[in-house]
């Protein structure tokens, strides 16, 4: 019957190269839709922010981090408004939540095209994304429905794309590990709590995962080489003053120097692929390594041996002779080489809103602090993605208006009833026309262009 197996093939290839295209020109369809799903939300509210300061109060991470609870409450228009301006702003799409007893839905209506099926923008402009997870007695929330435009994704499919996207990201277990410090979440139509216990076997996973060995020596690299730049020098007398504080400009350029002469060195016999990859995890550990110095933090909380490290004297480390500025610079940088830099800005601007919050105790919003926090952004971006031409760059600065433009002119210290009469909020048109121009000043600074 099968005398001529290769016809049978022939055909089936045929079938198939009719049918799949057809098949996937079917689930395109069913997928996209004419009209979003969510809608914008408004301006986000000073006020929406105040429950999160505690996330950022050292004094309670450094409780969480020793195994005491940490409960973290909203009530319901909070979650919503910062939904929607998570979903605006790392997403540029509109998003919706919607919380009943023990359930939320979440909603993301992605702009067909900014994505990469820009293509299919023909068959819809939306790709609607309706998600359902149900709150269980402990543990973090269940994943219960997926629905992408008319189409019901199984949910085990969903969770499979999910973790084959965060393997490609490199996030996967980092997810896992977050999931896994969530002890208990409660739902309701006029709250959200979430009740956060992190344990010491997850140090040691996390400590593992995000400082493997060959970053545990580089770091060790850069804190030696800081400890040197720190020290008063072999020559000076006793009589000698010691410089009490330090500019940045003094110290990034010779690390990032040194980094740049060891990936020289390697050039002989390493591959660009792996020169590439050396360059970034150098940059990393300067940002690192220095964002932890200025902050206050010691290393060893990240890797235990650096404690049998060289001691580094405590110096302020300023920019344009400003210490907070160093501090929002070098935070940023470090954050946005491995965060990105679309949540290290987020982090940046809700920690200027909290400022100026009349209840909190704050400086006041500061557009030059936001203007260090870009300008940091910006850095660690390209430490990632150019490591060599960035190592090339800071090598060569000799002052700090290289790495920071001069923001002085900036407003600082405003109340959120200054913010307001004077910009009408965030996201006003006399708003973006200052961080326009804040992105105008970092586009001239020679080390980040």
């Amino acid at each position: 019957m099968f005398r001529r197996p290769w016809l049978v093939v022939f055909c089936a290839l045929g079938v198939s190269a009719v049918l799949l295209p057809a098949a996937a020109l079917w689930v395109a369809a069913q997928a996209l839709q004419p009209q979003p799903i969510a809608a914008p939300g408004a301006p986000l509210a000073i006020g929406d922010l105040h429950a999160a300061r505690r996330l950022i109060r050292r004094e309670v991470l450094s409780e969480a981090f020793q195994g005491q609870p940490l409960t973290l409450s909203l009530q319901a228009s909070q979650a919503r408004a910062l939904v929607q301006d998570m979903g605006a702003r790392v997403l540029h799409a509109p998003s919706a939540l919607h919380l009943s007893d023990q359930q939320a839905e979440l909603a993301v209506s992605l702009p067909i095209r900014q994505t990469p099926l820009r293509a299919l923008h023909p068959l819809g402009d939306w790709l609607n994304l309706r998600v359902r997870l149900r709150a269980p007695p402990s543990g973090p929330p269940v994943l219960q429905t997926v629905q992408v435009g008319e189409l019901n994704v199984p949910p085990a499919l969903a969770l499979w794309a999910a973790r084959r996207i965060a393997d490609a990201r490199g996030l996967r277990e980092l997810a896992e590990i977050g999931l896994s410090a969530i002890d208990a979440v409660q739902l309701s139509p006029h709250h959200v709590s979430a009740t956060l216990r992190w344990r010491p076997e997850l140090s040691a996973q996390a400590s593992a995962l995000l400082v493997p060995p060959e970053m545990v020596q580089a770091l060790s690299r850069a804190h030696h080489q800081l400890a040197q730049l720190l020290s008063p020098p072999a020559s000076a007398s006793p009589a000698t003053p010691l410089r009490w504080q330090r500019s940045l400009s003094e110290l990034l350029p010779p690390m990032m120097a040194a980094a740049q002469q060891r990936n020289l060195a390697l050039a002989f016999s390493a591959s660009a692929p792996r020169l590439h990859d050396e360059a970034a995890r150098d940059n990393r550990a300067v940002l690192l390594v220095l964002g932890l110095y200025v902050n206050r933090v010691s290393l060893a909380t990240l890797v235990p041996a650096a404690r049998d490290w060289a001691p580094l004297p405590l110096r302020p480390v300023t920019l344009q002779g400003r210490d907070d500025w160093a501090q929002h610079y070098l935070t940023s940088a470090a954050l946005a080489t491995d965060l990105g830099g679309r949540l290290s800005d987020l982090i940046g601007m809700y920690k200027e809103l909290l400022d100026a919050a009349p209840q909190s105790r704050g400086s006041g919003f500061s557009f030059n602090d936001l203007a260090a926090d870009k300008a940091g952004v910006r850095l660690g971006r390209l430490a990632a993605h150019e490591p060599q031409t960035l190592q090339a760059r800071l090598a060569e600065v000799q002052a700090d208006t290289e790495l920071l433009p001069d923001v002085r002119d900036l407003p600082e210290f405003l109340t959120a009833a200054q913010l307001q009469q004077r910009y009408g909020g965030i996201d006003t048109p006399a708003y973006r026309a200052v961080m326009q121009d804040i992105e105008r000043r970092i586009a001239q600074t020679p080390a980040l262009r």
